[in-house]
């Protein structure tokens, strides 16, 4: 998240990094122009500061070359690519075709689809029989950023866009971390099959160790579940109960503040991120919480009335959930860390260099 030379990964620009040995400048949008924006490989950083134009070239190439290297081994491998789509457009890189009259979002989902089809296409000439691949998101859209920050679809969160704020990313509203997965491996997983089970990226290391035919290790508590059998269609049973900490939004943050029990979703406290308007839904708590049926309001609008039998006969279950979910989380280790005073933490090529400037050889 530091500066670059072609502004655009934080929508509106950040400044582009300070030319020769200018002093760093501080910039009132959360841009960091103290330290440019390193390319790692490995321990060691390539490009500094990164060219956004072409990192997912880079991402693509890299990907196509440890396949064909993994491949020709004979070996085992697992590849994990973290893509910088799609919080927000970057500028077009390489990989992308002149997308024409596209809006920058949809250039950059398109891009993305690219890459990701790049990848597939590597693995299907390579092993494609032996390989799973997994694709999935990690949070909604980041609605500060207005018309480049995509679309919540149906998951609008009604109820807290009546108080005010975003109920997108860094909300616990379905809008604000429900994402999409789509899972391929030929002959093994049915393909153009939807699957209405409750999952969670929490399932990916357990699930990925079954299929490898290895064991977890003994006496730790995974919150993740093995869902092999519901990605082959044998099965469309996946979590009972899931739990929603605050990632940024109103309230303290990772306080745990919604919960999830099968078809319902109950709110203790409830809160907007900024809108695209800069407004932020004012911190709310419920006793009792708010429950939404998400079977039949997967818009989050009306919470069940609080007299109805349907509230009364789930909030017993809600209750028993949480109390279980608190003793889990209070009886288990806790490791913290704070990097924030650390100057090895930050990455500097040239220490001597106000925005530590190097490029790859």
């Amino acid at each position: 998240m530091g500066c670059t030379d072609t502004p655009g990964y934080n929508h509106p620009p950040c400044p582009a990094c300070p030319p020769g040995g200018g002093p760093p400048r501080r910039h009132k949008r959360a841009c960091y122009v103290d330290v440019a924006l390193p390319l790692y490989e490995n321990l060691n950083i390539v490009e500094q500061p990164v060219n956004l134009s072409s990192l997912a070239q880079k991402y693509a190439e890299k990907a196509a070359q440890f396949i064909e290297q993994a491949s020709a081994s004979g070996r085992p491998f697992l590849l994990y690519v973290a893509l910088a789509h799609m919080h927000v457009p970057i500028p077009a890189t390489q990989l992308l075709a002149a997308p024409g009259g596209q809006r920058p979002y949809q250039a950059g989902l398109r891009e993305m689809d690219e890459l990701v089809g790049w990848i597939k296409d590597k693995v299907d000439r390579t092993a494609k029989e032996h390989t799973f691949i997994w694709f999935m998101g990690d949070n909604g859209p980041w609605a500060q950023k207005c018309e480049l920050a995509g679309s919540v679809g149906p998951f609008r969160g009604l109820w807290q866009s009546r108080q005010g704020g975003s109920p997108a990313k860094q909300t616990t509203w379905e809008g604000g971390h429900r994402v999409p997965a789509v899972a391929y491996w030929p002959d093994r997983i049915p393909a153009n099959v939807t699957s209405t089970a409750l999952l969670s990226v929490l399932d990916v290391f357990p699930t990925v160790v079954a299929l490898a035919g290895a064991s977890l290790p003994q006496a730790r508590h995974f919150d993740g579940l093995d869902v092999s059998s519901v990605l082959l269609g044998k099965s469309q049973k996946g979590h009972r109960v899931l739990f929603h900490p605050n990632s940024g939004a109103a309230g303290e943050m990772g306080a745990l503040q919604a919960l999830r029990l099968e078809q319902y979703k109950a709110f203790f406290v409830t809160g907007g991120a900024e809108a695209c308007d800069g407004s932020i839904g004012p911190e709310q708590r419920h006793d009792p919480p708010l429950l939404f049926n998400l079977e039949k309001d997967v818009a989050e609008g009306v919470p069940l009335q609080r007299g109805s039998a349907e509230y009364q006969a789930v909030l017993p279950r809600v209750r028993k959930v949480l109390t279980a979910v608190l003793h889990d989380i209070a009886k288990d280790n806790v490791s913290r860390a704070d990097y924030t005073q650390d100057p090895s933490a930050t990455p500097c090529c040239n220490p001597q260099h106000a925005t530590c400037r190097c490029q790859a050889a």
